[in-house]
């Protein structure tokens, strides 16, 4: 959202996101037993989901835990700073950029069209309207928390993919188990199985 003729702070530099996405997805690829995602149709499925359900859940929890400092911090520096290349440092792309700013605005990421223009003062006035808060070391609780985020939705992303696949081969034959017994099995509410059969049958075109 840059404007010309516009005073902004300094760029902060990016963590290394490349790294820390391999970094991550090897992590849920080891502590599932598998060298490749595509290893995993050698694997037990009744094992599978079950490990693949606890690294999920534990992504949830930390991105839970870490998405509102995330969120604080982008706020801060944006509105209150104007800080140039905050979508890099926080690991998000424009929109997800702009998303998260206006959930900390308006309560809703929908709402990336509202969001303010303007100068310095305008903006700092805007979120001061929106009594959208002031951080201390903003700058230190985005490059703490965004990681954070960005290493837990990038394991999220891999479980979520190898669940997808141990409860379709739980589905089918020889197997032929119901959503309510996987999700009995995994320790997951059973909306989460017919999501993820549904995601795993799209993709083969069923």
């Amino acid at each position: 959202m840059p404007k010309a003729n516009k005073d902004y702070g300094p760029r902060i530099p990016a963590p290394k996101y490349d790294q820390i996405k391999r970094t991550s997805e090897q992590e849920v690829l080891e502590e599932l037993g598998l060298q490749r995602p595509e290893d995993a149709v050698h694997a037990r499925p009744e094992d599978l989901v079950v490990k693949a359900a606890g690294i999920l859940a534990q992504a949830d929890a930390e991105i839970a835990l870490h998405l509102d400092e995330r969120d604080r911090a982008l706020a801060h520096l944006w509105f209150y700073e104007q800080r140039l290349g905050l979508a890099a440092t926080a690991g998000l792309g424009n929109m997800g950029y702009r998303q998260a700013l206006a959930t900390v605005m308006f309560g809703n990421k929908k709402h990336v069209h509202e969001l303010p223009t303007g100068t310095g003062e305008e903006l700092a006035a805007a979120a001061e309207a929106a009594e959208i808060e002031r951080v201390d070391d903003a700058e230190e609780m985005l490059l703490k928390a965004a990681p954070i985020v960005f290493a837990a939705r990038a394991r999220r992303d891999v479980a979520v993919r190898l669940m997808q696949e141990a409860v379709f081969a739980l589905s089918e034959k020889p197997y032929d188990w119901k959503p309510e017994q996987i999700a009995e099995h995994a320790g997951v509410e059973r909306s989460l199985v017919y999501k993820q059969r549904a995601a795993a049958r799209r993709r083969r075109g069923l």
